[in-house]
C-alpha cells in the first residue's frame, strides 16, 4: 500500500483519535475529581480500571476507522461503516463508565476496629430504605464518613455473621449505619498510636510528620486505623483534637 493510499486512512484515524481522547479527558475529570476524589482513586483501584477502559476503547475506534476508510469505497457505505464503529465505541465506553460509576466509593465506614471503603456496587438498593433517613441517598462526590453499630438481637447477629462469611461486611448494611461523630470516641479508642506505624514503616515518618503538622498537632497525638477496600489496603490517620481524619497512607495496617 502506497503512502498516498495510507494518507486518508491515517487522517481519519487521527481525527477519530483526537475526538475519542477529548471524550476520555472529559470523563476522566468527572471520574477523578468528582466520583473518586484523591486519594480514593488509588485506594479503590479506579486508576487501573479507567486506564484499561480508555486504552481499549480509545484505541479500538481509530483502529477500526483506519481499516474502514478506503479511497475507493462508496460514500454511503463509508458513512454506514463509520456510524457502526462510532455506535459500538460509544456503547462500549458507556458500559465502561457505568461500571466505574458502580465501583465509586460511597461510604468510608468505621467498623469495630477498622475502616471499610464501601462502593455503590456493594449496597443493595432496596436496603437503603432501612438506613437512617439522612443516609438513604448514595453520594456522587466521594465517600461519606460513617460508622456502624453492632446488632444486639441474636437473630440479627447470626444473620450478620452469615453475610460476612459470604463477603458482605457489616459496613455494607445501611440499616446499621450511623453518623461518624456518634461513634468517634469508639473509633479513637480502637485506633493505634501513629508511633507504631512509623516504627513498623520507617519510610513513612516524613509523611506522618507532615500530616501531623498540617493538623496542628504532634505525631504522638495521631492514631491510625486499618482501611480495607476491595483492591487495596491502607491506613487512615486521626488527630486527637476533634478526632478528625488527617490523611491516608498506602501501607498495610495489620501488624
Amino acid at each position: 500500500m502506497t503512502i498516498q493510499a495510507l494518507r486518508p486512512r491515517l487522517r481519519a484515524a487521527g481525527l477519530h483519535l483526537a475526538l475519542s481522547a477529548t471524550v476520555a479527558l472529559g470523563a476522566s475529570l468527572v471520574v477523578f475529581l468528582v466520583w473518586y476524589p484523591s486519594p480514593f482513586a488509588g485506594i479503590a483501584g479506579a486508576t487501573h480500571l479507567f486506564l484499561l477502559l480508555v486504552a481499549v476503547d480509545v484505541a479500538m475506534g481509530p483502529a477500526l476507522t483506519a481499516v474502514a476508510v478506503s479511497p475507493g469505497k462508496p460514500r454511503a457505505e463509508l458513512k454506514r461503516d463509520l456510524a457502526v464503529i462510532v455506535t459500538l465505541q460509544l456503547a462500549a465506553f458507556s458500559y465502561g463508565i457505568y461500571t466505574v460509576a458502580l465501583a465509586r466509593p460511597v461510604a468510608l465506614v468505621f467498623e469495630l476496629d477498622r475502616m471499610q471503603l464501601v462502593s455503590a456496587a456493594d449496597i443493595d438498593p432496596e436496603s437503603l430504605a432501612q438506613a437512617p433517613e439522612a443516609l438513604r441517598a448514595l453520594p456522587w462526590s466521594g465517600p461519606r464518613l460513617l460508622a456502624v453499630v453492632k446488632p444486639t438481637d441474636p437473630t440479627e447477629q447470626f444473620n450478620v455473621i452469615q453475610l460476612g462469611l459470604s463477603g458482605v461486611p457489616l459496613a455494607a448494611l445501611p440499616r446499621y449505619w450511623r453518623d461518624y461523630p456518634s461513634q468517634a470516641v469508639s473509633a479513637w479508642n480502637a485506633a493505634r498510636p501513629a508511633s507504631e506505624l512509623v516504627k513498623h514503616y520507617p519510610s513513612s515518618a516524613d509523611e506522618v510528620g507532615r500530616m501531623a503538622k498540617a493538623a496542628g498537632v504532634g505525631v504522638p497525638d495521631l492514631r491510625f486505623l486499618p482501611l480495607q477496600a476491595r483492591r487495596s489496603e491502607s491506613v487512615m490517620l486521626l488527630a486527637a483534637e476533634g478526632n478528625k481524619v488527617v490523611g491516608f497512607l498506602p501501607v498495610e495496617g495489620w501488624f
